[in-house]
C-alpha cells in the first residue's frame, strides 16, 4: 500500500508535489512532511535499511499505495464506478476511500467532505453541497462498501533493493508496510492504515528463474508493480481512518506477470 504527518495535532500542508499526493499520515513517527520532501531528491540510490530501522526521510517517495484522485466526481460517484476484481473492490480514489470510512464508522455522512476536492492550493476550495441525487449515489456506495470488506490496492513504481542471500528475500525499504503509517489519495484527513504489515517488508524468493529476472530488472533500474489484497477490520470516526489487514501481496512485472506472491502467515 503516503506521506508523513502527525495525527495529533494534524497540520496538513496545502502544497504537495504531484508525485507525493498519495501521502503517509503517521502517528508518533516524529518526522514532518516537509522533511520528507526535502530528502526526496537524495534518496534514489539509498542503500537498504533493516526493517527495524526504517529511515522514512530516505525512503522512496514514489512507492506509495494509490495515486491522486484524477477522476471527475461524475465519473467516480455511484456504485457503477466501483471496480470489482474476483470479489474484491479496487480502492483507487479518494471518493471511494471516504465512502469506506463512513461505511465502517458510526458517524453521520458529511456529503460535502466527500464531494469537495482537496487540492494543493493554499486556499481551500469552497465546499460543494450535494444534490439529492448525489446523496443517493453516495449512500449507495456506502451500502456497497459495507457488503464488500475485501479490497485491492495497486501500487506502481516499486523499486526493489538488492537480494539478501542470507535471508532469501528482497527488502522493501520504502514507505510501504510500516506499522502505524496511514495513506490517503488526496490532501484530506481520510486515510487507511495496515494492521501488523511488517511481515511484508521482506519478499521471500528462492526460485532461480525469478531471481534472475528480478536481479536483471534491478540492475537496469526497472521498477515493478504491486497488488495488495486487504480486508477491512474497522473504522475510526475521530481520525477518519480505515484499518486494514494485509492478506496477500503480489509483485508484478510491467506485463502484469506475478513474480512473487506472499500471503499473511
Amino acid at each position: 500500500m503516503g506521506n508523513l504527518e502527525q495525527h495529533t495535532p494534524r497540520a496538513r500542508p496545502r502544497r504537495l508535489p504531484t508525485a507525493l499526493r498519495a501521502a503517509i499520515l503517521s502517528a508518533g513517527l516524529g518526522i514532518g512532511l516537509c522533511g520528507a520532501l526535502a530528502q526526496a531528491a537524495e534518496t534514489a540510490s539509498a542503500p537498504a535499511t533493516p526493517a527495524t530501522q526504517i529511515n522514512l526521510q530516505s525512503a522512496s517517495v514514489t512507492d506509495l499505495p494509490g495515486s491522486p484522485s484524477r477522476v471527475r466526481l461524475d465519473q467516480s460517484l455511484g456504485v457503477h464506478a466501483i471496480k470489482v476484481r474476483d470479489g474484491a473492490v479496487v480502492l483507487d480514489n479518494a471518493v471511494l476511500l471516504k465512502a469506506y470510512v463512513y461505511a465502517y464508522t458510526q458517524q453521520p455522512v458529511n456529503y460535502s467532505a466527500i464531494l469537495t476536492a482537496n487540492t494543493e492550493m493554499i486556499d481551500p476550495p469552497a465546499p460543494v453541497q450535494a444534490t439529492a441525487r448525489e446523496k443517493q449515489q453516495i449512500d449507495a456506495m456506502i451500502a456497497f462498501a459495507k457488503a464488500h470488506p475485501k479490497l485491492l490496492i495497486r501500487v506502481d513504481d516499486i523499486a526493489l533493493d538488492a537480494y539478501v542471500p542470507e535471508g532469501k528475500y528482497y527488502p522493501i525499504d520504502n514507505r510501504l508496510f510500516i506499522h502505524g503509517a496511514g495513506y490517503y489519495f488526496d490532501n484530506s484527513p481520510y486515510h487507511y492504515s495496515d494492521d501488523h504489515p511488517e511481515a511484508f517488508r521482506h519478499l521471500q524468493c528462492t526460485d532461480p528463474a525469478t531471481l534472475k529476472t528480478i536481479n536483471q530488472a534491478i540492475a537496469n533500474y526497472i521498477h515493478f508493480h504491486m497488488t495488495i489484497a486487504s480486508t477491512v477490520l474497522s473504522g475510526d470516526a475521530k481520525t477518519h481512518g480505515l484499518l486494514l489487514r494485509v492478506d496477500e501481496v503480489q509483485l508484478k512485472d510491467a506485463l502484469g506477470n506475478v513474480l512473487i506472491g506472499q500471503k499473511a502467515e
